[in-house]
């Protein structure tokens, strides 16, 4: 009898035990896919916005210094401050100044009235500088839209739209910059081939 009883009580242990093993893989597991959804590219509130992309005035919602690809054409000229450097049926151009006498040029393309691509000039003054840029845009088109993928002489990303984001180093000799273009993944809206 105590035969038995020694095993049914082994029986019911290792059952136990067993149970509440898989409970902690579920838990585990339930931790793992919480943390996924909180880095997804979606969580855009923890990205720190300070130093070159404060200077630049990028936000953490939109697609460059308050504007998004589809807003109203008219927002532009409402955000951007400043004169334009250059307007047309097509496109307005605006040019930011920085220290050191560093400074980007940012060309908002429409179609029917809606912004349908950004294409942005950064003239920089050392490969220093260059490498500044580029690894705080890195940091934030990744915190943003989730891993890169190589392309022709830069990086890519891929927003939530299909809509593509490219950070090109684009230095030749002394002359030192960077090209971020943010359009459709076609890019057949912008008509800039700098």
């Amino acid at each position: 009898m105590n035969r038995y009883f020694l095993t049914l009580a082994i029986c019911v242990s290792t059952a136990v035990l067993t149970g509440c093993g898989d409970q902690k893989k579920s838990d585990a597991t339930s931790a793992d896919s919480t943390a996924t959804i909180l880095s997804s590219p979606e969580t855009t509130s923890t990205i720190a916005i300070i130093g070159h992309l404060a200077d630049l005035g990028l936000t953490p919602d939109s697609h460059w210094r308050g504007i998004n690809l589809g807003d109203d054409f008219t927002k532009v000229k409402a955000t951007e401050k400043g004169e334009s450097f250059e307007s047309d049926a097509d496109h307005i151009g605006y040019t930011i100044e920085f220290k050191n006498l560093e400074s980007a040029d940012v060309l908002y393309y429409q179609t029917n009235s809606k912004v349908s691509a950004i294409d942005v000039d950064l003239f920089l003054n050392s490969r220093q500088s260059v490498s500044d840029y580029q690894k705080e845009l890195g940091g934030y088109f990744t915190g943003r839209y989730g891993k890169s993928k190589p392309s022709v002489g830069g990086l890519v990303w891929t927003g939530r739209q299909g809509e593509q984001i490219l950070l090109k180093d684009v230095s030749k000799g002394k002359d030192f910059g960077l090209k971020v273009r943010i359009g459709p993944a076609d890019g057949t809206t912008s008509a800039s081939a700098k």
